[in-house]
């Protein structure tokens, strides 16, 4: 027993110095489980102790560190929340930063480079003028004169680049220190930002994929083709129209530049088994890059012999596979292209295979790929009734930053119009890539090359898509940079076309915050489905649940009406962002007040969500230490739009 004892206490005197280590970062005020943070300002050494003169560790400037004591002009900082390697630096050479919230600079053909300014009353000043546009004009033109060499500019301090950042091979953020909202004199509501500069850019550029050129751009086109019964005649006519485009590519520069891939689909198997399949490629992006392989696969490609459940399909499951099961490495422009003339299987259907919705669809295309969708539209009179929901989803499913949605509907289904306007639509994307070719991507930087999207035209929002493609590419092959800047002021909106904003707003959110925003939407949704009749039950059960799961329910309890963030303790992570959800704002009075139809839209709404951030989790090309933490799992984040947020 004494040897016990002397173990014991020998084991508690060990520990003892450890425990006595371990420390909390500050919460922030009135906050329980959130912590201070703040970003580093300049190139500085840290401390062991306040005031000492030995130098320590350098850090970098816009680093971010928890922050785990304050002494007059001193603070005690660490990089994790674990209490370790902590150090002092002075309060002055850091600026608070408490949300991982961060601008990106939204690359788009049809606006001009973003405007930094160093204070924000030259935006006020442009913004509230009769002609935004022209004064707009004048700043840029100084800023332009500066960066070749003239004077510098007095209210611009930079210019965004032309090209397009590749956030995943050409690092930065640009976290937003403030914000302020405004009018435009003559039009919408502007976000006027206050945002730091972090690029984290090598000295030299990263290679373009591999191996290629500014100038060696290749375009890859899946074209994801409904195979169901009566579809034979598109089949067809696709087989023509590629033909013709792949014959009239041959005498180009697009030679060897596109390729155009086919994928079929047709429902789903537990709804109807004898359809064969659900989805199946027909042509790789390897193998459509020769035409002969193009023509060997569309013969293979029949429709269906049996019929489907109902006049809707699985649309979404064919892009799915297109999206994940193609090899789209060589292609710096990508394009998916639907066609179809049924509706899509919505993710609250039965049986949708993916469980997406149209606006998540369109999301993982442009984040995962950097792609464009575009849909085919055969309005047949046998679908007359399902044209309305399909064009509405079609069109949400195709939308583009900054542009027209890319559906283009086919009068009466009639294959000789579609065949004409797939034809027309290779022949665009392959005169693109011919274009490019020719100029070596130098014709893209020009500010005159604007797009107009007014002038109209059939392929004006293609044209956007495919030449915002190209700057992204361009910017990747040659390593385009964020500019050398820290602090500085800058408006979300174009202020020559202000309807279009050049700048998104994203949170970069860790692994464990996205388990914990998932596990949170469960809660509530597994329960509003058990308390379908009795919804006065719903809000009991979902603070019982979450009490069993150590959210927080102490806390809670002692409100009167608390909010569904609060009940699942989301309401401090979402209270200070520049966001405001309406759903997790609703109370147990609100519910039950609620229609069972809009409950189970609510619902239906924050399926689709938890849909969404599994397959964020799954791209693990897009995790990334952002903020320069480490390459340690705990430090990867991901740059989530703020929209995605329930």
């Amino acid at each position: 027993m004494l040897k016990r004892i002397l173990l014991l206490v020998t084991a508690l005197l060990l520990a003892g110095p450890l425990l006595a280590q371990s420390k909390s970062p500050l919460p922030i005020e009135g906050k329980t489980s959130l912590f201070q943070r703040v970003l580093i300002r300049e190139r500085i050494e840290a401390r062991a102790e306040p005031e000492s003169e030995s130098p320590g560790k350098a850090l970098s400037p816009l680093q971010v560190f928890f922050v785990y004591d304050r002494n007059g002009d001193w603070m005690q900082i660490g990089a994790t929340d674990q209490g370790d390697d902590l150090m002092w630096v002075p309060q002055a050479a850091t600026v608070d930063w408490n949300q991982n919230i961060v601008a990106t600079l939204e690359g788009s053909d049809n606006v001009g480079r973003v405007l930094f300014f160093n204070d924000i009353d030259p935006i006020y000043d442009i913004i509230e003028s009769e002609n935004p546009a022209d004064l707009a004009a004048d700043a840029r033109d100084e800023a332009l004169s500066a960066e070749q060499g003239g004077d510098p500019s007095e209210t611009v301090i930079a210019l965004g680049p032309r090209e397009t950042i590749d956030q995943r091979q050409n690092l930065y953020v640009m976290p937003i220190l403030s914000t302020e909202e405004a009018v435009f004199d003559i039009g919408p509501f502007v976000n006027l930002l206050q945002v730091a500069v972090a690029s984290a850019n090598a000295p030299n550029p990263p290679a373009a994929p591999n191996g290629q050129a500014a100038g060696d751009l290749k375009t890859g086109v899946v074209f994801v083709v409904d195979t169901t019964i009566s579809m034979e005649p598109y089949i067809r006519a696709t087989r023509d129209a590629l033909q013709e485009v792949y014959r009239e590519a041959a005498s180009s520069d697009a030679a060897d530049a596109v390729s155009f891939a086919l994928v079929g689909y047709r429902d789903s198997l537990q709804a109807a088994p004898d359809l064969g399949y659900e989805v199946k490629t027909f042509v790789d992006l390897q193998q459509g890059l020769d035409v002969e392989n193009f023509l060997a696969g569309i013969d293979q490609m029949q429709e269906a012999k049996a019929s489907s459940k109902n006049f809707r399909e699985d649309s979404y499951r064919g892009i799915e596979h297109a999206l994940q099961d193609m090899d789209w490495s060589d292609f710096g422009s990508r394009f998916i292209v639907l066609v179809t003339d049924a509706g899509p299987r919505e993710f609250d259907d039965e049986y949708s295979s993916t469980g997406l919705s149209a606006e998540s669809l369109n999301r993982l295309i442009r984040e995962r790929i950097g792609g464009a969708m575009a849909v085919m539209h055969l309005r047949t009179a046998r679908g007359a009734k399902d044209h309305p929901s399909a064009e509405a989803a079609y069109k949400q499913l195709t939308a583009f930053p900054n542009s027209a949605p890319l559906y283009f509907p086919i009068e009466n289904g009639d294959p000789a119009i579609y065949k004409d306007t797939a034809r027309q639509l290779g022949q665009f994307v392959a005169q693109q890539a011919s274009s490019y070719r020719g100029s070596d991507g130098d014709a893209l930087l020009d500010e005159d090359a604007i797009v107009n999207e007014a002038e109209g035209g059939l392929f004006s929002g293609l044209n956007t898509a495919s030449r915002t493609m190209q700057l992204a590419y361009l910017g990747r092959t040659e390593g385009a940079q964020a500019p050398d800047l820290f602090e500085a002021y800058v408006a979300d909106r174009d202020f020559d076309r202000t309807g279009l904003k050049p700048l998104s707003i994203r949170l970069l959110i860790s692994k464990a915050d996205l388990s914990n925003l998932e596990e949170a939407l469960r809660i509530i949704v597994d329960q509003a489905e058990r308390n379908v009749v009795n919804p006065d039950q719903f809000f009991t059960q979902v603070l019982g649940v979450a009490a069993d799961m150590s959210r927080r329910p102490d806390q809670v309890s002692r409100q009167s009406d608390p909010s569904l963030a609060e009940a699942v303790a989301l309401d401090e992570y979402l209270a200070d962002l520049p966001y405001k959800s309406q759903i997790m704002a609703i109370t147990e009075d609100d519910w039950v007040r609620l229609p069972i139809s809009e409950q189970q839209t609510i619902v239906n709404g924050l399926y689709d969500k938890i849909e969404r951030y599994r397959r964020y989790n799954e791209s693990t090309d897009q995790w990334v230490d952002y903020l320069g933490a480490g390459p340690q799992a705990g430090n990867l984040l991901y740059p989530m739009l703020l929209d995605d947020l329930p």
